[in-house]
């Protein structure tokens, strides 16, 4: 039993960022999913970045961004969004909502922060209306 813990664990350890990136963007959708929200498309790029989650939670459109980090991160990954990062998402968003036929009355802008040991050990935090639009608040 330790040596395929030790085995899987290593294998995990060793895995690109980019694809431990997309493991955790498919568990958020799974706990989206969960929450009742539909997933509308995920990694949909713009003209300047992209957005991990595009959802829909009953009639409010909204845009997830995901942030994972190891347990021992010193930066927790709400906090890891910087200045130049919510100004990239406010345009994105602002670039997916110009290209709909036709805009949604409501929408948001969430967080899911995930803190991880290992991908059976894991904490799983949903912030919701998070402030990232010009106003200062969702629309």
């Amino acid at each position: 039993m330790f040596a395929w813990i030790t085995k899987h664990f290593t294998r995990w350890k060793n895995r690109s960022p980019a694809s431990k990136g997309a493991y955790w963007e498919g568990v958020a959708a799974q706990a989206l999913k969960k929450s009742g929200f539909k997933i509308v498309t995920r990694n949909w790029r713009g003209r300047r970045g992209e957005l991990d989650i595009v959802a829909t939670d009953g009639e409010v459109l909204v845009f997830v961004e995901v942030r994972s980090r190891g347990a021992a991160a010193l930066v927790r990954g709400f906090q890891s969004i910087t200045r130049h990062k919510r100004t990239v998402l406010r345009d994105t968003c602002n670039d997916y909502l110009s290209r709909l036929r036709k805009r949604p009355d409501t929408y948001r802008f969430d967080v899911m922060e995930i803190c991880y040991n290992s991908p059976e050990d894991f904490e799983l935090k949903h912030y919701r209306s998070v402030p990232l639009f010009s106003t200062g608040r969702a629309r």
